[in-house]
């Protein structure tokens, strides 16, 4: 039996996070089971660990998310009680400020990964971030299933910008308000939606304050939480990803994206770089540069740039991460340890 640890959310109205859809794929190959589906952080955390103490006999091999965030804390106790049982456990790199972090606690990290029957990272980022120590990374990639996803032919870009993230500020979202800023000067009929959950509501007034201040009201949508199928379906009145964040690894949105044929202007940070090809398969340009990301956009908009030609290019690109492939590399993974 193989125990997955993460968030598991879905049932609360929230998207399914990878580690979900990656124990409903392994588990047409193997025994799974999963903590934790808990919406109170306690009592999560609680229900993970109490997963582990009532399949210590029985469990042959746990798979751990790790976040760069407050959400650490439950990775350290989970592979505590992972190391008290002797049960072998494969720790998967997912928060695009996991390098930063090492480098200030590095107690902290030496004792998550040192007795790890194998490290994996969707990125090749972090397992750079970690090549100056004895840790060795394994590259598995986050995947969509391409199938689900039809690529729109956009022949002409229109200033309508499509932004998809937790408003949370390691996402930056105000820069994408002031990004709309700056293409409304050159475009007045410019808009912007805004796609995803409120987990910082300071960061949110922020945005409803500095919307307003710029007379923006009439050209931000808050969409709040939409599913896959509900944000993938509104993607086709949107003619321009942008991706604002500061933090990142490999996110699946921009995947997605790729796939859905909207060509993408995102910040160069984390392992976004190792995703997009700039000026093949997107665009990019640095963290917090707000004035850089309208230069691309206009540049895309007045066809300086070819919005279709980057967009067919991240569709092909995108083709190497799809569903069927990786799993074969998880069950690969999994088989060699076994």
């Amino acid at each position: 039996m193989i125990l997955l640890i993460g968030n598991l959310l879905s049932r609360h109205g929230l998207n399914p996070t990878a580690i979900e859809d990656l124990a409903l794929s392994l588990s047409e190959k193997y025994t799974i089971v999963t903590a934790s589906d808990k919406l109170n952080s306690l009592h999560r955390l609680w229900d993970m660990i109490c997963c582990i103490v009532k399949h210590r006999k029985s469990c042959k091999l746990i798979i751990v998310d790790v976040f760069g965030t407050k959400a650490i804390l439950f990775s350290i106790s989970v592979i505590l009680v992972a190391k008290i049982y002797k049960i072998p456990y494969i720790p998967v790199l997912r928060g695009g400020s996991l390098g930063e972090r090492y480098k200030k606690h590095p107690h902290i990290f030496n004792f998550l990964l040192s007795d790890a029957r194998t490290i994996i990272s969707p990125s090749e980022y972090l397992q750079e971030s970690f090549q100056n120590n004895s840790f060795s990374i394994t590259v598995i990639p986050n995947y969509i299933d391409l199938e689900k996803y039809r690529f729109k032919t956009r022949k002409k870009i229109k200033p309508h910008l499509l932004w998809v993230r937790s408003i949370h500020n390691i996402y930056n979202p105000l820069m994408a308000v002031h990004v709309l800023y700056g293409i409304k000067k050159k475009y007045p009929d410019a808009r912007l939606c805004m796609v995803g959950p409120v987990k910082d509501n300071r960061v949110m007034e922020q945005l409803k304050i500095l919307i307003s201040r710029l007379d923006l009201q009439d050209h931000v949508l808050f969409s709040g939480q939409l599913s896959k199928i509900e944000w993938t379906a509104l993607s086709k009145d949107y003619d321009i990803f942008i991706n604002t964040t500061d933090y990142d690894n490999n996110p699946v949105t921009l995947l997605e994206s790729m796939a859905l044929g909207l060509p993408i202007v995102s910040t160069n940070v984390g392992g976004v770089p190792y995703l997009i090809d700039d000026n093949v398969t997107g665009l990019l340009v640095e963290a917090k540069k707000s004035e850089q990301m309208v230069e691309k956009i206009n540049e895309l908009i007045s066809g300086k740039i070819d919005g279709y030609q980057i967009a067919r290019n991240a569709r092909e690109a995108v083709s190497h991460y799809d569903k069927n492939e990786i799993i074969k590399q998880w069950c690969q993974t999994i088989n060699e340890l076994n």
